[in-house]
């Protein structure tokens, strides 16, 4: 059986002039003696600090700590982010580090500010990707990556092993996949007393279900459903669930439910985040976690480049993006007063090429600089970085790690730990990730069959007529949501500006009121203000604000 380690939380210092390791007791000894390890902990973690410092982590749900050989600390946490890690250190270069955010803000000696940098990610973003936090000198470790810190230097690795080559042919490329996923499956819910898998009715959970239900698996199906027929897909997801033969439970949240959740989804989260998505996802979570034990999601998938962003956006990325930014700007103004040309003004509304491929409508860099009072600097957060890696690379690509691996789901990790359901994510283990990385993009997707691997894939188990439907996407009526109850959402959290949040009250007003006084559009930013003021409320004690003109410490 599994231990239940994922609820202890985990903490540890380190002196780096007497290279010493101080650990809470839940941390165990590695077997060869290389270090310690917390969580679940795979059999391969036996060998998993060798001498060579391989570059490959085991598969599991865990962190790790160690001294290296030539004194430095190394911090280590597994692929599936299951378990956070945070980090600080401080003026002498003693470093503290823990697996909640609250752990380690208790064990410093000072409350530390808000970051300047993670509100700026946040704004833009409307989340906080690692290694950002939005405590300033507080970093946060991205899963699969280890760190080597000392008194003066922090150094990231990627251990996410080799690629393997291509499989040699297309339906070979398939078997593969279909087997190396059942593995996974079959490793997720190994031990497990009641196994239950999210169906959203979209292709990744389907698949995932068809297949856990195929090799005698017990699991029930989960669905959040929506009153509102353009945002719901139960009916597509209860299609499967019945040729599949498993048991399916819908759960329809009204406009009260996903207010009431508020509280429990966001204000209490470890970090800001404005995914729209995270009340249903809560409630989901709630209510399976009330009959199951480990649930099954998809989450992963999008490694195997299988969905091409809209036409008019390539061309903007491609080409538009080369003109000046003021060239665009006096483009965009011009073709807004001509009634047939508005519908181009989109392709040059941006300040950054990558800006094209951001999930949600955040705040742009002058809007940020109106509302904190100096310039957003996001040269150095995950998702420009990643944008900045992948030039040259095809739309595909920059579409499935933009709006994939490079966009926190913080939703899913923290309503996992809130709740104590154990989160099962098999396509995003190690072992499959590579081997998805490393199929063609040709056998990932053609303008007639988007996803077209994974969708052959579940034609093999699920009729395709039952499920062969235009996606809608995971989402609430988020307008909806801020106006109801007389814009209930927004009174709370929005009418003393001035007091909950290290913004400009005037600007935060005028967004206020001008979602109030119709203009749907901004309704993303007036939510991710609702959100941010929500939770610094909550801990108005927890930090002290940025003043202008300091400088947040920057990973390398």
């Amino acid at each position: 059986m599994r231990p239940p380690a994922l609820s202890a939380v985990l903490r540890g210092r380190y002196v780096p002039g007497a290279a010493a390791l101080q650990l809470s007791d839940d941390w165990q000894p590695i077997a060869d003696g290389s270090g310690h390890v917390g969580g679940e902990t795979p059999p391969e973690c036996a060998a998993w600090w060798p001498a060579d410092r391989r570059s490959e982590l085991a598969d599991g749900r865990y962190v790790l700590a160690s001294i290296h050989r030539n004194g430095k600390l190394l911090l280590g946490r597994a692929p599936s982010g299951a378990l956070p890690l945070y980090w600080h250190r401080g003026r002498g270069g003693e470093v503290a580090f823990a697996t909640t955010l609250d752990t380690l803000i208790g064990m410093l000696p000072h409350r530390p500010r808000w970051s300047e940098a993670g509100l700026d990610e946040y704004l833009r973003f409307l989340d906080i990707a690692p290694p950002a936090t939005v405590y300033e000198g507080i970093f946060a470790l991205r899963a699969g990556q280890v760190i080597e810190i000392d008194a003066s230097s922090a150094k990231v690795s990627e251990r996410n092993g080799p690629r393997p080559a291509p499989p040699a042919t297309y339906e070979n490329a398939c078997d593969e996949v279909e087997s190396a996923l059942g593995v996974a499956i079959d490793e997720a819910l190994a031990d497990t007393r009641a196994p239950a898998c999210f169906l959203s009715g979209g292709i990744d959970s389907a698949l995932l279900c068809a297949l856990a239900s195929r090799r005698g698996h017990t699991v029930s199906a989960w669905t959040a459903g929506f009153r509102d027929p353009e945002l719901d897909e139960s009916v597509i997801a209860r299609r499967i669930a019945t040729h599949l033969g498993i048991e399916h439970h819908v759960l329809i949240p009204d406009t009260t439910a996903l207010l009431d959740v508020f509280r429990r989804a966001h204000i209490e989260a470890e970090q800001p985040y404005s995914d729209p998505a995270g009340l249903p996802t809560r409630l989901l979570f709630e209510a399976c976690a009330a009959v199951a034990d480990r649930v099954l999601d998809g989450t992963g998938a999008e490694a195997l480049p299988g969905l091409m962003p809209p036409r008019w956006r390539r061309i903007a990325h491609d080409w538009c993006a080369r003109l000046p930014h003021p060239a665009r700007r006096a483009l965009r103004e011009g073709m807004l007063r001509v009634p047939r040309l508005k519908d181009y003004a989109r392709m040059f509304d941006f300040d950054h090429a990558c800006d094209l491929y951001i999930r949600w409508n955040g705040f742009r860099t002058d809007e940020i600089a109106a509302l904190t009072g100096r310039t957003a600097d996001l040269s150095h957060t995950h998702f420009v970085r990643s944008h900045a890696a992948l030039r040259g690379a095809s739309h595909l690509m920059l579409q499935s790690v933009l709006q994939g691996e490079a966009a926190p789901d913080d939703r899913l990790q923290q309503a996992a730990r809130a709740t104590g359901l154990a989160l099962e994510q098999p396509f995003a283990t190690a072992r499959l990730q590579r081997l998805l990385r490393s199929i063609p993009e040709e056998w990932c997707w053609t303008p007639q069959r988007p996803k077209r691997l994974l969708r052959d894939l579940l034609a093999r188990q699920v009729p395709e007529t039952l499920w062969n439907v235009p996606k809608r996407g995971f989402n609430i009526n988020l307008v909806g949501l801020l106006q109801a109850h007389d814009h209930r959402l927004i009174r709370e959290h929005l009418s003393h500006p001035a007091t909950d949040l290290p913004l400009d009250p005037v600007e935060v007003t005028r967004w206020r009121d001008r979602f109030v006084g119709g203009d749907k559009r901004c309704a993303h930013k007036v939510w991710a203000l609702v959100n941010l003021a929500a939770w610094m409320h909550a801990r108005a004690d927890s930090a002290t604000p940025s003043r202008a003109g300091d400088n947040a410490t920057r990973l390398p």
